[in-house]
């Protein structure tokens, strides 16, 4: 209804998660642990409520092992509820995880109600929260098993780096993904209710996960045997209603929230030794922050709240809130470096086509489709040395083609974001994504300025020379903070290898920016790949003509290239999978309904026989969940488990946090959405594509003064954005201010498509009572587009305060075009219709997940 682009994202379902091979996950139905931590029917649970000095209390030692499977390697931490260790799968040789062994031993009814809180824990499958696998008993040890991560907690972090507190530009990305965390988990149902600094880990990737969902809960409930008292929640972050042992509730989440975010920007809790009750006791205010503005600080007094009644009611308005009067910017610095702990969990190859996560602006749905060695370069020499970038984070500029061909661009530039694809999927490097990367191609540029204007503190440059069968291939890794050599190499290489050579290459730059990878990480980097040269040729070629060019002789050219691909290797993953993305290409383009379910069925056949040669291979997935069941068939169902897929195998790809984006935006999922999305434009800064996606999200969210800050934003990246100017003239109509609307949907100036122009002008002018005019602009829009563009009447008609036509036009885009449906749960011009009866069956019959 809205200029809508095509987007992704959910996560993996419980039979989608990694689980130890031996395991057997827990039935649906009525069941209890067997001693030996597998999952049976109908037998009974021992009872575990031994003495205070039991042996489930004591610690355990290196070499000891539970369930006869998991090797104690050494102890993490220490906590209140239970003791937590690195152990290893004996029965999966290098598998290693988390447990937390529970100090207190819990009687039947708590167990169950434990694994209950754990199986609704791992429905919130979001990259930044902790997985967490099984509950297990060995004897009288209850055990939790969990993802393992390598990385600092927050609590860590502040004693040893801020003991004053961190500037608000370095604690936002943190609160954003914290804040994304805790959003989903409460949009699911689920309520963390002990969040504090020591169940925040800082990953060595720069993310940040969330820890330990549910499990206070079940401690600090009647159902221990051994009452523990306070010891299962923290004082200082608990709210008053979770002191006084009421039931938990999203907005105790909010007020621990908010205590985190102040120790982190000041370096103390909110009311120093007391915690809520005494400090409401006592009469305590929540002294004002110097460095936020007077509204932020308003923000954070009234997440603090003693009264739930009073708090902030969710954590997207928290975050709003915080970013009303400024939009702050940064990530972590390298301060994260040190004294990290624990192995690293690298997630599987990643490769999608940027734009292609988005419908084609034509859609009928929306009319939018450091070394010591030689300096490296004395172009680099300049860094300014106070360039603080995220560690581990590295940009791949273009490859110069050598070959004295420039028919031969698209192979250097292939090979290029190839090893660009490569990289992205080891989960502890932040690289930079192709439209960033490629930015400055041919200008006169430092390699300082690039890396500054990038935030990355490496820059992979090269060249590739190319001659008949054989390549040769210089590649270079430079220190961009200070100019060196990291490591440089050449290589000369048969065609049919330059896959290999691509792992080669990705492989050493991992290790020289020591990152430590998995025994099977190469493998992992030729997912979806082929060993035959001329595949790879055609391949490339198509690759090439999609990220460059959008119409339909371009789709079919690009087509052909897949298809031949493909003839020369039928196994050729990545090729079905562009092929899936070019028939669906087509059905866009086509204006008759058979003619696109037709290409839409083609695409979903290929994309299906894509994820089956290369189950690993995230794009493969991701184009079959989001781009063809979702915005084709609006199989929401069938789609999350892929888009999930998508996300754990590649969770640091900027074009899929785009899609994750998107597919959360459309279910209402606003601080998972906003959040990915930003993280989107970090790991991608120069693509202006994806600020503009961000206005589409922070307009689904109501967040329009928002929209009007980020369109300048847009702007400054793409004076000719199209973009910019829509949503800057709807959000003023959401604001009531219609004549600034009508300003610039009536400014020459404006970069506006005639179908936008239109559409804004029949919304604004109406809003100024020039009904006549109103209905001059619909009659052009309806003669421009024809029924295709049904759901946005009912967008205008609703605006105007007539249902009855709103409803009609409804009903026609769901026979006529039912994709452009597809952000019907969240379009705000349709609230005015929303509590009718025939929009309510209809949100139902298109079955939106919640």
């Amino acid at each position: 209804m809205l200029r809508l682009p095509l987007w992704a994202p959910r996560m993996l379902k419980d039979q989608d998660r990694a689980r130890p091979s031996t395991e057997v996950p827990p039935p649906e139905g009525d069941a209890d642990l067997h001693p030996s931590g597998s999952w049976t029917i109908g037998m009974e649970v021992p009872r575990l409520h031994k003495s205070a000095d039991c042996a489930a209390c004591d610690k355990l030692a290196i070499g000891q092992m539970l369930s006869d499977r998991y090797r104690i390697e050494r102890e993490l931490g220490e906590g209140g509820m239970g003791v937590v260790y690195l152990v290893s799968d004996q029965q999966v040789v290098g598998e290693t995880f988390a447990v937390k062994v529970l100090k207190e031993a819990l009687d039947p009814q708590a167990l169950q109600l434990l694994r209950e809180e754990v199986r609704q824990t791992r429905k919130l499958s979001h990259p930044n929260v902790v997985a967490m696998h099984s509950v297990n008993v060995d004897g009288t040890r209850l055990y939790v098993l969990m993802e393992y991560l390598e990385g600092k907690s927050l609590d860590a972090l502040l004693a040893e780096e801020f003991g004053r507190g961190m500037p608000f530009s370095h604690a936002w990305p943190i609160i954003e993904d914290v804040g994304a965390a805790l959003g989903y988990a409460h949009d699911h149902n689920v309520i963390h209710s002990d969040l504090k600094p020591a169940n925040v880990l800082l990953t060595t990737s720069g993310k940040t996960k969330l820890l330990d969902f549910g499990i206070a809960r079940v401690s600090r409930g009647p159902l221990l045997h051994r009452r523990s008292g306070l010891r299962a929640l923290t004082p200082a972050y608990a709210s008053c209603e979770m002191l006084k042992g009421e039931e938990a509730d999203p907005r105790d989440d909010i007020y621990s929230f908010a205590c985190v975010i102040y120790e982190m920007l000041s370096g103390d809790r909110p009311f120093g030794e007391l915690n809520a009750l005494e400090a409401r006791d006592a009469g305590t205010r929540v002294p004002p922050l110097a460095m936020l503005s007077r509204g932020q600080n308003q923000a954070l007094a009234q997440a603090l709240a003693f009264d739930r009644a009073a708090r902030t009611p969710s954590v997207e308005r928290l975050l709003a809130d915080l970013v009303a009067d400024r939009a702050p910017r940064g990530r972590r610095n390298a301060a994260l470096v040190p004294a990290l702990i624990g192995t690293l969990v690298v997630l599987g190859f990643a490769y999608l086509a940027l734009d292609k996560l988005w419908i084609s602006r034509r859609s009928v749905m929306v009319q939018q489709v450091a070394s010591e060695a030689q300096p490296a370069n004395p172009r680099a020499a300049g860094t300014p040395a106070t360039f603080n970038p995220p560690p581990h984070s590295i940009a791949v500029l273009p490859f110069v083609n050598m070959s004295g061909d420039r028919t031969q661009e698209y192979f250097s530039d292939g090979v290029s974001e190839e090893l660009i694809n490569a990289l992205s999927q080891v989960d502890a490097l932040q690289v930079c994504a192709r439209t960033s990367s490629f930015a400055f191609r041919g200008k006169d540029v430092d390699i300082g300025t690039i890396a500054r204007k990038l935030n990355v503190g490496a820059i992979l440059e090269g060249s590739i020379r190319r001659s008949g069968k054989t390549v040769r291939i210089t590649a270079e890794l430079v220190n961009a903070i200070n100019g060196f050599h990291i490591w440089s190499q050449n290589y000369d290489r048969n065609l049919s290898d330059i896959l290999l050579l691509q792992t080669e290459i990705a492989s050493a730059v991992a290790q020289e920016m020591r990152v430590k990878l998995l025994g099977d990480e190469t493998a992992k980097m030729e997912v979806g790949g082929t060993r035959d040269p001329a595949a790879y040729d055609a391949y490339l070629r198509g690759a090439q003509i999609q990220q460059t060019q959008q119409d339909i002789p371009a789709v079919r050219r690009a087509l052909a290239a897949f298809d031949q691909a493909i003839a020369l290797d039928p196994n050729f993953a990545a090729a079905r999978a562009q092929r899936a993305v070019e028939l669906r290409g087509l059905a866009i383009f086509s204006t008759e309904s058979t003619a696109r379910r037709q290409f839409y069925t083609q695409a979903r056949q290929e994309a299906e026989r894509a994820v089956a040669l290369a189950p690993d291979y995230a794009n493969a997935h991701m184009v079959l969940g989001w781009q063809i069941l979702v915005n084709g068939f609006l199989d929401f169902a069938g789609a999350a488990p892929e888009i999930d897929r998508a996300m754990t195998l590649a969770p640091g790809s900027a074009s899929v946090l785009d899609g994750y984006a998107g597919f959360q935006g459309i279910l209402g999922h606003h601080v998972s959405a906003v959040a990915a999305m930003r993280r989107a434009i970090r790991l991608d800064p120069q693509n202006p594509r994806y600020r503009e996606h961000l206005l589409l999200n922070l307009s689904w969210a109501r967040r329009f003064e928002d929209v009007l800050v980020a369109a300048q934003d847009v702007r400054t990246l793409n004076p000719k954005s199209t973009y910019a100017d829509f949503y800057s003239a709807t959000s003023n109509l959401a604001l009531k201010r219609p004549e600034v609307a009508l300003q610039i949907c009536e400014s020459p100036a404006a970069p506006l498509e005639p179908y936008d122009r239109h559409f804004c002008l029949a919304l604004a002018a109406h809003a100024l009572g020039n009904i006549e005019r109103a209905a001059k602009e619909l009659d052009e829009l309806k003669t421009l587009q024809g029924d295709v563009w049904a759901a946005h009447y009912a967008a205008v008609s609703a605006q105007w305060g007539d249902p009855v036509a709103a409803l009609r036009w409804l009903a026609t885009a769901e026979r006529v075009s039912r994709g452009s449906l597809l952000d019907l749960k969240v379009n705000w011009m349709l609230d005015p219709v929303r509590g009718q009866r025939e929009f309510q069956a209809l949100e139902q019959r298109l079955s939106f997940l919640q």
